[in-house]
């Protein structure tokens, strides 16, 4: 069970990450997230099933304005994980899915000011013309947001 948590952490890291560096390609979405979950702890037809699910409650859920939504991301892969490793039942899952969406949201905002900070280094390293440093700051910012569970919306742009 170790190591099937370890590999969901993993992908889910991995999902945020390859998100964030190659611009929003909505694979951080439960539609794709889900099913390639599932097919990785071997159970494709459970994580379909979630995935169109999942994706259902928050296919609304767009940031407009200062209103951040929950996160899609984490939500589908810990309902998913808790179906397939845990045997939970997937109607509970899907109800359990918003709230761990509006958790994982809440606990990332905590982590704002930190993010900021490391982003106002972005115009002393460019007026010096060091590009080694912004690309160094540019894949730490990345992995660093994958790792605290950032949502898409809130994440700045790359730089």
């Amino acid at each position: 069970m170790l190591v099937q948590s370890l590999i969901c952490a993993a992908f889910y890291v991995f999902v945020k990450f390859f998100d964030y560096q190659l611009g929003t390609l909505y694979t951080f979405r439960p539609i794709v997230v889900c099913p390639l979950l599932g097919l990785i702890l071997g159970d494709l037809q459970t994580g379909l099933a979630l995935g169109a699910s999942i994706e259902a409650l928050f296919m609304g859920s767009v940031s407009i304005g200062a209103y951040i939504p929950p996160d899609a991301t984490s939500a589908g892969v810990l309902c998913t994980a808790y179906v397939i490793l845990l045997g939970l039942d997937t109607e509970v899952a899907v109800g359990l899915a918003m709230p761990i969406g509006t958790l994982v949201l809440a606990l990332s905002n905590l982590f704002q000011p930190i993010t900021n900070w490391l982003l106002s280094f972005v115009p002393k390293f460019a007026a010096e013309g060091n590009g080694a440093k912004l690309t160094a700051l540019h894949f730490f910012i990345a992995l660093y947001l994958s790792l605290i569970h950032i949502s898409e919306p809130t994440r700045p742009e790359p730089i």
